[in-house]
């Protein structure tokens, strides 16, 4: 194998594999290490694609479209909160394709191959940045270099921690997502037509879902790590037969869980890490924290950091300018298309989880002001704009005359 690379990417996932495609496209020599034996490779994750998503990146709607990856697109949401107020929305377009993470993954990767030279098996546990080059060491002592890398090794990046953009002790800056995906003969739903979605843990940040995929019923229960070490420490799995018994009393569900397909996975909820970059370092997907904090959605984030980030790599390998000062631009690009988003799904996600009473209230008013339930969501699945939601929500708690002469004062749109 030629070990001369442009650049070297550390994850094969959605962020790593956008990253290495669009690379190999415009002609650079990447290297795509991932410590998967192989993909297809199994991944834990709910598995829904925004709109937006296939917007961004035209190739995923195609191959979709052609059957390449199964997908189960459904327009009606059930949202539940923690006093048992459940409203239901039937929006006028799909809300979110639900796939199954494992076969869109491998799509991903199939294109990074077609055009890059992929490792797998490759487990990275060592990373140092040196003068005129990065060097990464595997578990078994194999060594790489190139004089760049994007890391995009998951919230557990081994990058991230050696180049010092993440620190340690992080636990109160994840949450653990604890899932089970399983076949319709032994777990089924009552709405098979539906996404359900239950804001019902109280004493820290959580919610529940129901993800009906074409073959599969995917359902999991999400809170914050610390709580998890805490209160669940090894005891995940019993909790999540005890949330699938919940779900099966309100009715929404039927059958029995299977505990060989239950997963638990860390999830960054506080946004993008302060720093994404530094010499010969970038930061993609979950290494770099893209995760909506208040949905959990991470792929568009990870997709979109990844794409960004291939951008900010060449630039740099055609300048051969490899400094923090010059990759900085990653960082402003990104803050550019998705930054304020991020940065407001940590605002939502303090002010609404600090305390069930706030999203109680919200569900409430939601059954009584459908425009307030299609913002609430519409944001949730990005069809619908933070300012848009915020602007409604002042406007429907304050008398007309009041809301005129604010908006005129501070230029508010609707």
């Amino acid at each position: 194998m030629d070990n001369t690379f442009d650049i070297i990417i550390v994850g094969g996932g959605p962020a790593g594999a956008t990253a290495a495609y669009q690379l190999g496209l415009a002609g650079v020599k990447v290297l795509l290490l991932d410590k998967a034996a192989g993909f297809p490779r199994e991944k834990p994750c709910g598995g829904g694609l925004t709109a937006r998503l296939l917007d961004r990146f035209p190739y995923v709607r195609e191959f979709l479209a052609a059957g390449e990856v199964s997908v189960n697109p459904l327009s009606r949401i059930h949202l539940e909160s923690p006093d048992g107020t459940r409203a239901t929305y039937q929006a006028d377009y799909t809300c979110l394709h639900l796939i199954r993470r494992w076969e869109f993954d491998a799509a991903l990767f199939r294109r990074a191959e077609s055009v890059c030279t992929v490792r797998t098996g490759v487990m990275i546990r060592r990373c140092l940045v040196k003068p005129d080059h990065v060097e990464l060491e595997s578990s078994t002592g194999e060594l790489f270099t190139a004089p760049m890398i994007i890391g995009a090794d998951s919230a557990n990046s081994v990058v991230a921690r050696h180049t010092g953009l993440r620190d340690e002790a992080a636990h109160k800056l994840y949450a653990i997502d604890m899932m089970e995906e399983t076949t319709y003969d032994r777990l089924d739903v009552k709405d098979r037509e539906s996404i359900y979605i239950f804001l019902t843990l109280k004493e820290a940040f959580g919610y529940g879902y129901i993800f009906p995929k074409t073959e599969h019923l995917n359902l999991g229960y999400a809170c914050k790590l610390d709580w998890y070490l805490t209160k669940l420490r090894g005891k995940g799995a019993e909790f999540h037969g005890e949330w699938v018994d919940t779900l099966k009393a309100k009715g929404d569900v039927t059958g029995e869980t299977n505990p060989d397909g239950y997963k638990a996975f860390p999830i960054p909820i506080s946004g993008p890490l302060e720093k994404t970059y530094t010499d010969r370092v970038l930061l993609a997907g979950d290494a770099g924290g893209f995760v909506n904090a208040f949905t959990a959605e991470g792929i568009y984030y990870a997709m979109t950091s990844g794409s960004l980030a291939a951008d900010a790599a060449l630039a740099a390998i055609q300048s051969k300018r490899y400094d923090a000062q010059f990759l900085s631009s990653y960082q402003a690009a990104w803050q550019r298309e998705i930054g304020s988003d991020l940065q407001h799904s940590v605002d939502i996600q303090h002010r609404l989880f600090n305390g069930s009473d706030r999203i109680d209230a919200l569900v409430r008013k939601s059954k009584e002001d459908p425009e307030l339930l299609r913002l609430i969501l519409g944001y949730s699945m990005g069809t619908s704009t933070y300012e848009a939601l915020r602007n409604h929500m002042v406007r429907s708690t304050m008398p007309k005359w009041v809301w005129g002469k604010m908006k005129a004062a501070v230029g508010l749109s609707r």
